[in-house]
């Protein structure tokens, strides 16, 4: 009996410093949904169990400079703004990734000129002109750093006053907000001041071809990069 009890207060121990564990790993403001997406490499080798992910990056991922939440992220890539290593706000971007970034293969989309970027290990190997979210609606695109969360082959896209169907869909912003980069075949053209009249509920409208093609590229985890 004596045996059984003290079996039953290790249990109700264990179980208690399991849920120490869990509360640190919110308490210090690490988010292992964001880690898990955004370092998959990590999530290959160790799982994605919370405090597992928590453990690597307070051990390896702060020296590697990984980033805990997306805030983080965030503040990492206006850091890097605010030392002038970023594009200047120009219509035509220039071919030249954000300097100071943790990664040299992302997705670029650059509200000012219109333009969607990929870099591929720092060398540009898509650019299109872009549809971004109509500002003067109040659905101007985010901006901020993310990574894609989802990436389907056709989906069809529903909203209070839309309906459409894409061929090529690449959510970027965590759920429930459903922001993602995809083809518009509705769109006859696409750049220069479009999105100030006519633009999106506040995704980035692509043209089919060039949907297809970064849609090929890239995966879940890839960062994108709004300015």
């Amino acid at each position: 009996m004596r045996g059984r009890i003290i079996g039953l207060s290790l249990a109700a121990l264990t179980f208690v410093i399991f849920l120490t564990a869990k509360v640190s790993v919110s308490a210090d403001g690490f988010d292992a949904n964001f880690y898990a997406n955004k370092y998959p490499d990590v999530v290959a080798a160790l799982g994605n169990d919370p405090a597992v992910l928590y453990n690597h990056y307070i051990t390896y991922g702060v020296k590697e400079g990984r980033s805990q939440n997306q805030q983080e992220d965030t503040a990492k890539y206006q850091a890097a703004l605010a030392g002038g290593a970023a594009p200047t706000q120009q219509a035509a971007p220039a071919n030249e990734p954000v300097n100071g970034l943790p990664y040299s293969t992302y997705v670029d989309v650059d509200i000012d000129g219109q333009c969607m970027t990929y870099y591929e290990n720092g060398q540009v190997a898509l650019q299109s002109p872009i549809v971004s979210g109509n500002p003067n609606r109040g659905n101007g695109t985010p901006r901020g750093t993310y990574t894609i969360q989802s990436h389907i082959a056709g989906k069809n896209l529903v909203g209070p006053t839309w309906n459409v169907w894409v061929d090529r869909w690449m959510q970027f912003t965590p759920n429930p907000c459903h922001i993602g980069l995809h083809d518009a075949s509705w769109r006859s053209s696409f750049g220069g001041e479009i999105y100030k009249t006519n633009g999106s509920h506040g995704c980035v409208n692509l043209p089919h071809d060039t949907a297809v093609a970064l849609f090929d590229r890239v995966n879940v985890g890839t960062p994108v990069v709004v300015h």
